[in-house]
């Protein structure tokens, strides 16, 4: 009897990753990121129509409860065998589910956008966790999912009483609603009774994660000039639109250098030999969504310079226009920071100077403002580099310029 139960547990982890083989990322994987750019696109065009700190506000809402279903997406399927039709089955669910939250993103905050907004986020990770805890009947593992599926279930409450009140109480549920999820994931979804999830439990593969992130961040560059195109129109070709979208491309060249270059290639190691590993890369979950908020913020700006370059500045069009790589470089020194203990000085300095610059920018036109910000971004991410990482702290960070 107890060589079958020993199988039969055995059995019940069929849909557990293997540990020693390949991690490599699955082609159903990079079409799960293709919605992740209609979302982000539809966040961009939301943010771009209207420039409130309110409206900011929500859009920033929304794109980390779009996020945070990217991330528990791509730790399922760290976690779970990709090549399976049933994990094949849950991706593409997700997949559906997201992109009914990408056709409510616009009015999310009106009506019944926002039900149908809610509904798809819970019912995504509703059925996953129904899903996968059946999956695992048997299995040491099952507590893993089932702790993740009460705590949906608990802050499922605050997205669904939210989503039938009006804006100011609906921001505030929402935005308690997106912290929770983030914070208790942080800790292991702690529970009373079934206690939290281990840092084995949590562990995840850096080989795989690290090729999820930088796949993910190089598609979502694609979005500053899809958005940026789509407001181009069809003036003549020498024009300042033209200028405009030509900037957007320089932009995006130097976001992915700063993104890619340096530490980056290194993440995979940085998470297999962190003492813990899982929370390594769900900090570094955290980072990745500062910097896309930042990606969002700088297509948002590319479309409203793109759609008028010369027109007036008022201060929200040049705050969002400056905002862009300030948050960008404010999340990636973060990720340096947090997962190679590597402080990048250049990244909080230019982060600095971009700000200072803002006021003195006053008056000018979009199209130059634009220019300015990208002419900054090219200098961080093509001056050289001197000297070598030293370590200066008790934390032994690394410095360099």
């Amino acid at each position: 009897m107890r060589n079958g139960e020993s199988v039969a547990r055995a059995q019940s982890g069929w849909i557990l990753r293997s540990q020693e083989g390949p991690r490599r990322v699955s082609y159903l994987e990079l079409l799960f990121d293709l919605g992740l750019i209609v979302a982000l696109t539809r966040l961009s065009d939301r943010l771009s129509a209207d420039l409130g700190w309110n409206h900011a506000l929500e859009t920033m809402v929304l794109l980390a409860a779009i996020w945070w279903v990217w991330t528990v997406t791509a730790f399922t399927t760290d976690w779970y065998d990709p090549s399976l039709p049933l994990v094949q089955l849950i991706v593409l669910g997700v997949l559906f589910g997201g992109l009914l939250m990408s056709l409510a993103i616009s009015s999310a905050f009106e009506g019944v956008n926002g039900i149908a907004f809610a509904g798809a986020y819970l019912g995504l990770h509703l059925v996953r966790g129904l899903i996968l805890i059946t999956a695992l009947r048997g299995h040491a593992l099952r507590l893993r999912p089932m702790r993740v599926l009460i705590w949906f279930c608990l802050t499922g409450v605050l997205w669904l009483v939210g989503a039938f009140l009006p804006g100011p109480a609906r921001l505030a549920l929402w935005g308690l609603a997106i912290t929770t999820d983030f914070t208790v994931g942080f800790f292991g979804y702690p529970l009373p009774r079934l206690g939290r999830s281990s840092a084995e439990e949590l562990r995840a593969g850096g080989e795989h994660l690290s090729e999820r992130y930088r796949q993910m961040f190089i598609v979502t560059l694609g979005e500053i000039i899809l958005v940026g195109v789509r407001q181009y129109g069809d003036p003549p070709f020498v024009s300042q639109r033209t200028a405009a979208v030509i900037l957007l491309f320089f932009m995006t060249v130097a976001l992915w250098r700063i993104y890619i270059v340096y530490v980056a290639d290194n993440f995979a190691t940085g998470i297999d030999k962190a003492a813990n590993p899982g929370r390594i890369a769900l900090v570094a979950t955290y980072a990745h969504l500062v910097m896309v908020a930042g990606v969002v913020l700088v297509a948002a700006a590319g479309a409203m310079v793109a759609a008028d370059p010369t027109g007036e500045t008022r201060p929200a069009e040049l705050a969002i226009v400056v905002a862009g790589p300030v948050v960008f470089l404010v999340g990636r020194a973060g990720y340096a920071l947090v997962v190679f203990r590597a402080m990048l000085w250049r990244l909080p300095i230019g982060a600095v100077v971009l700000s200072l610059a803002a006021p003195a920018m006053r008056g000018l036109s979009p199209l130059v403002i634009a220019a300015a910000m990208t002419v900054g971004m090219l200098a961080i991410a093509f001056i050289p580099h001197y000297g070598e990482p030293v370590y200066r702290t008790r934390w032994r960070i690394r410095t360099r310029w």
